[in-house]
């Protein structure tokens, strides 16, 4: 009994075993590829549970998404002898998987050979332009130009060519320091050209404003002189005619206004005994009828 078991069981081993060899799953991303002693025999594009002959048969998935095809940066000589370092990319589908596998057999080698084919066409497209229409005007045209010489090439190897894009486009590095400072050099140039116009543009300003106000502070000194003349007559009239209304009252408020100004509570004075400036006060002749010492 126990033999008649292990044989069962190895016999349902060998059944496991092989069903599962016999089995494959494809992803949604991927198109499988069955090959018999290395020949395609059938190709599964239809996601989920498929069947191989076991052991036998092998199975080579490819990607059914896109495929980017990152071309290293080269220098390229343009029509007018100048030389750009250009880096580029390309994007592209397998459309026929039977076809890439007999072609190419792996991804990396379709990658290779695409990258050869469209930095072949880009050179060929490079080589018909001027630099600066590359760099300004030109890089769609250039791209649609290389995609459609390239596209065709590489559909032979079952990939369709979706877009051809350029990274960078710049200048080599043994000249990309000489071109950088005759552009620093340049817009120095302008800035100091625009300095200076400001410059001028700011003395000139200042110069009218300066002017403007030393005339309005003339007319002004003008003004306040004219103003002050009139007040000093006007002030000079009726002081005449006020002292000479009453010239004694006039003397006698001159007096006080001597007195404030001289006087204090601690003041002592010495004066002739023939002065007058105190008649005011004390009358006339009052210190004059005193005895003398």
């Amino acid at each position: 009994m126990k033999r008649s078991y292990t044989a069962i069981l190895i016999i349902g081993l060998i059944i496991f075993f092989v069903m599962i060899q016999s089995m494959f799953i494809v992803d949604e991303t991927n198109t499988a590829i069955v090959t018999r002693f290395g020949e395609p025999i059938k190709t599964s594009t239809n996601p989920g549970l498929n069947f191989k002959l076991p052991f036998v048969d092998q199975v080579r998935k490819f990607e059914k998404r896109l495929l980017i095809f990152d071309a290293p940066p080269d220098s390229l000589l343009t029509s007018d002898k100048k030389r750009l370092v250009i880096d580029i990319y390309a994007r592209g589908r397998i459309v026929d998987p039977l076809l890439f596998f007999k072609t190419t057999r792996n991804e990396s080698l379709a990658a290779s050979r695409a990258i050869d084919i469209i930095s072949s066409e880009l050179r060929r497209e490079i080589a018909s332009d001027l630099q600066v229409e590359i760099i300004k005007t030109n890089r769609e045209q250039i791209m649609n130009k290389v995609k459609q010489q390239a596209g065709p090439k590489i559909r032979e190897f079952g990939i369709d060519l979706i877009d051809v894009r350029i990274k960078r486009a710049d200048f080599p590095e043994e000249i990309a320091e000489s071109i950088y400072g005759r552009m620093q050099a340049e817009r120095k140039r302008k800035a100091d050209k625009e300095r200076a116009e400001a410059a001028e543009v700011d003395l000139t300003v200042r110069s009218e404003v300066d002017k403007d106000a030393s005339i309005i502070k003339a007319k002004a000194d003008k003004e306040a002189k004219i103003i002050i003349g009139n007040a000093e007559a006007t002030a000079i009239k009726i002081l005449s005619e006020a002292h000479g209304r009453d010239p004694e009252f006039y003397r006698f408020l001159r007096q006080l206004e001597t007195y404030e100004n001289s006087f204090n509570a601690n003041t002592t004075i010495i004066i002739p005994k023939d002065s007058n400036i105190l008649d005011s006060l004390f009358g006339a002749n009052k210190f004059s009828s005193m005895p003398s010492k």
